[in-house]
């Protein structure tokens, strides 16, 4: 076995357990098609007018959220997404365990 190979599979179990991780990570946050969602401010001034957008693609405001200018929110993603189109902001699943259990 070469060099190459040998660091390839010492760290192979590593890798794999990383890419799991990741994949269950974006399962949880991945946004439902209607439903709670958290709206996160990526960039500076993109949290500007972000709940008047949203609300304005048909969103509720259900609070605040967990992060710095992020909200709770509940609609369709797919109108509050083209309501957001073009600003620094994730729309993410808003799961009760971290955004809190606000009732809908």
């Amino acid at each position: 076995m070469n060099r190459f190979g040998a660091i390839l599979a010492r760290h192979a179990l590593t890798a794999q357990l990383a890419l799991v991780g990741l994949a269950l990570a974006c399962a949880a946050f991945w946004p439902p098609s209607q439903g709670r969602m958290l709206l996160v401010p990526v960039l500076p001034g993109a949290a500007d007018h972000m709940l008047a957008h949203a609300v304005g693609g048909g969103a509720r405001l259900l609070g605040g959220g967990p992060f710095p200018g992020s909200f709770v929110v509940i609609g369709a993603h797919p109108a509050i997404a083209s309501a957001l189109r073009g600003r620094a902001i994730l729309i993410l699943a808003a799961p009760p365990a971290l955004c809190g259990s606000v009732a809908a």
